[in-house]
């Protein structure tokens, strides 16, 4: 566990750090510290739920395949908080990471579904 209260990011190694950019400046943009971890793990829910745990915020972010999976520590992994296909579009990235710090922040989250998906 971090010292200090952070978002915990765990990513699959395959997993591109380009492909998680939007997602990461997201969290950023919300003045939210995030500690990023790669792991060999394929499925995004048990990363999020992971990562959810080791958090001492209580909230993490699993990437894996073609999923962002939000969870909260006190949620069984089967059922994480928010799931986003991940490269959807840059916004819906971007609205994730932010969505993930609003969740610490217990702020209003950014509706998905009005964002228009990458053509």
């Amino acid at each position: 566990m971090s010292e200090r209260p952070t978002i915990c990011v765990r990513i699959n190694d395959a997993i591109a750090h380009t492909r998680v950019a939007d997602l990461l400046n997201g969290i950023e943009e919300e003045q939210v510290p995030a500690e990023l971890s790669r792991h060999g793990e394929l499925n995004p829910l048990i990363l999020a739920h992971d990562a959810s745990e080791q958090s001492r915020l209580g909230v993490g972010v699993g990437v894996a395949l073609d999923y962002v999976v939000i969870t909260t520590e006190k949620l069984p992994v089967d059922r994480p908080y928010l799931v986003v296909i991940l490269n959807r579009s840059a916004a819906s990235d971007r609205a994730a990471g932010t969505n993930a710090a609003r969740l610490v922040k217990r702020m209003p989250l950014i509706d998905l579904r009005q964002l228009a998906p990458a053509e």
